[in-house]
Parts: structure tokens; C-alpha cells; sequence
């Protein structure tokens, strides 16, 4: 039976506000706890990285994008990665990113289902090689939000700059987790 992990709530609907907010649990490193920010969530489409197509799916979209790569002035190889593929930042469902590793599949330990990525945690919203199309702003030019630190807006340090990727079971959430760094 489907769970139900993560819900979308209004804020009148949160009615016991604290006064004085918890304080965090004690952690290593200050890079382990998010900062206070602005969270503005957005629906998007993604898809796989290149490394998860099939060379001659990955030889149609080179060609595909050299048209797009000029007007962004980026190079046609990494067109669809930057700007189609894994958006940066932290997400909900999505597809993993495979920047310092290959694909490998990651099978339930429990009942060998194919694992699916719950969240992504990452040390960057976007990069300098992520074009407009996954600009956290809501429009170009409109500029950074009150309290911005750049392109790590959270404060959280995923070892030198990388994604956790936090995967569950599809068949069976109770199943063990994987978490895996790329």
C-alpha cells in the first residue's frame, strides 16, 4: 500500500507558531545544518543524466543541441546536462546526477526493487554551467532574495560541493534507505 511521504500545505493552515524557535541539535560541522532561507518550492521537469541514454539517443541530442548550445554559448556536449538534465539544488523525486561517478543501479536490499531517488540534497542551487534554465529566481534579473549567500543558499556542505541523493524502495518505503554522494 502507497505511503504517502512528503505533502504540500497552505500557511494558513499552520495555526501554533512557536515564539521562540527549537534550538538545533548539536552537529560536527557547521556546514551540517541549514541555514535559515527562503523556500519558494516549483514543479519542473527534468531527465537523466546523458550517462543513463543510449549512445545513440546521446548522438541525437548532441546534434539536437548544437543550434541551443550556440545561443547559450556553451559547448554542444554539455548542452543537455546543464540545461535539461539534473536540475541543481535541493529536490524532491527527480533523477540522480552522475558527476563523479557512472550510473549504477541501486537495488532494494530487502526485496531487490529498483531504488528511487526521495530527495536530493545539495550544496549548490545552481552552477556557473547551469544556463537560465535553472535559475532559482522567478525571472531573469530579478535578483537575489533578502538573506542570499550566493549559490549555497541553505549553508549546507555536502563534503567538497556534491549532491546526497537519499533513495528509497518504491514497492516498500519501510525498506532500508540508500544514500549516495555524487
Amino acid at each position: 500500500m502507497p505511503r504517502t511521504l512528503l505533502f504540500w500545505r497552505s500557511a494558513a493552515a499552520v495555526t501554533d507558531i512557536l515564539d521562540t524557535p527549537p534550538e538545533p541539535p548539536a552537529v560536527q560541522f557547521d556546514g551540517y545544518l541549514p541555514e535559515p532561507c527562503v523556500l519558494e518550492p516549483e514543479q519542473i521537469t527534468e531527465y537523466p543524466d546523458h550517462l543513463e541514454l543510449s549512445e545513440e539517443l546521446r548522438e541525437q541530442l548532441k546534434q539536437w543541441s548544437v543550434p541551443q548550445a550556440a545561443e547559450e554559448d556553451m559547448d554542444p556536449d554539455t548542452y543537455y546536462d546543464c540545461v535539461l538534465s539534473n536540475a541543481p539544488g535541493w529536490k524532491v523525486g527527480g533523477w540522480p546526477a552522475w558527476n563523479s561517478t557512472d550510473p549504477s543501479s541501486q537495488p532494494c536490499s530487502e526485496c531487490g526493487t529498483g531504488m528511487e531517488v526521495l530527495m536530493t540534497v545539495a550544496t549548490f542551487e545552481e552552477g556557473d554551467d547551469a544556463g537560465n534554465s535553472w535559475s532559482p529566481y522567478p525571472h531573469p534579473g530579478a535578483g537575489p532574495y533578502p538573506g542570499h549567500r550566493g549559490y549555497n543558499a541553505t549553508g549546507v556542505q555536502i563534503g567538497s560541493g556534491y549532491r546526497q541523493h537519499l533513495f528509497v524502495c518504491p514497492a516498500e518505503p519501510e525498506h532500508p534507505h540508500i544514500e549516495l554522494m555524487t
